[in-house]
């Protein structure tokens, strides 16, 4: 946070930075902002999606190739036993993408970057974190560093598109795999099918199709309650973890501001969330969130 800047202690506030940011980017209020909630435990991995962040205890991270490999194997898992778990029917064609969302939403480690179109989402799951009682210890205050990223999504694409060469070789080696697979599904009307390159594969065939480096910005529908609940927005990592940590501390590139709620009030300022409504209910619809909202208002007044 600029010296400059008030600092973040009631939701007006926040409110009103988001304002400020739009009018500073010159963004027509019609168009979306993203924004993302991030607590301490992100403190050596801003930015990164949970594949791709480090282990506790200041062990090293995996290598790529590793992760690439687990990964694969807890998607299939996941479609494997998830199947007769899944409450809501999907009814939407692209189920390989879909089953990949919800392994996000349902906290299974991926390569995608969850992020919100409403501002007080994310910052509920900035506060979200800490209790009361963890508040009041001054040690944990001094590591509590609570953030709300805002991203410019069209900056974003726009950034991504001017890595011609990485998007051309991503969309040539496709055109190859296709050739190769005659069985598998393609229009050549549809110029978003390269896009398939990015899913969860094993060794065998990112040898015959690499996951691209760069990450992609994805649109996509809210196919359950969970996800339009949290109004939710992704970006999928390729092989480069590191990428949008990278880009976000260089000057003039694309556009993400950080606002730091203050720490000293992050129970003042849940509580006025809870006031506008948002509670771990409304963005968790189901029993889990509602026990979970419950247990934050017995943590409040215990």
């Amino acid at each position: 946070m600029s010296e400059d800047q008030p600092k973040i202690t009631t939701l007006g506030r926040f409110v009103d930075r988001v304002s400020q940011i739009r009018k500073e980017w010159g963004i027509d209020e019609q168009k979306e902002l993203w924004f993302r909630g991030e607590g301490e435990k992100h403190e050596r991995s801003i930015l990164r999606p949970a594949l791709y962040r480090p282990p506790k205890g200041g062990r090293a991270m995996r290598e790529i190739a590793q992760l690439l490999n687990i990964e694969c194997e807890l998607y299939h898992e996941f479609q494997r036993c998830g199947a007769q778990l899944l409450g809501e029917k999907m009814q939407i064609e692209d189920q390989d993408w879909d089953w990949y969302f919800l392994m996000r939403h349902h906290d299974a480690p991926t390569r995608l970057l969850d992020w919100s179109d409403g501002a007080m989402i994310a910052l509920h799951f900035a506060l979200n974190s800490k209790t009361k009682d963890a508040l009041r210890d001054p040690r944990a205050k001094e590591h509590c560093k609570p953030r709300v990223y805002v991203l410019g999504p069209d900056r974003l694409k726009d950034c991504l598109n001017r890595c011609s060469e990485d998007n051309r070789l991503a969309k040539e080696r496709w055109g190859k795999y296709v050739e190769k697979h005659p069985s598998f599904k393609y229009s050549e009307d549809n110029e978003d099918e390269w896009e398939f390159a990015y899913l969860p594969a094993d060794k065998e065939e990112r040898e015959e199709l690499p996951i691209p480096p760069l990450p992609l910005v994805l649109d996509f529908p809210h196919i359950t309650r969970r996800v339009a609940a949290q109004r939710s927005r992704f970006v999928v990592f390729g092989e480069d973890p590191f990428w949008l940590g990278q880009e976000y501390g260089k000057q003039d590139s694309i556009k993400i501001v950080e606002i730091d709620p203050d720490p000293e009030n992050i129970t003042k300022m849940r509580i006025e969330l809870r006031e506008c409504g948002v509670t771990e209910s409304v963005i968790f619809p189901d029993l889990d969130g509602l026990g979970r909202e419950l247990k934050q208002v017995w943590e409040d007044r215990k």
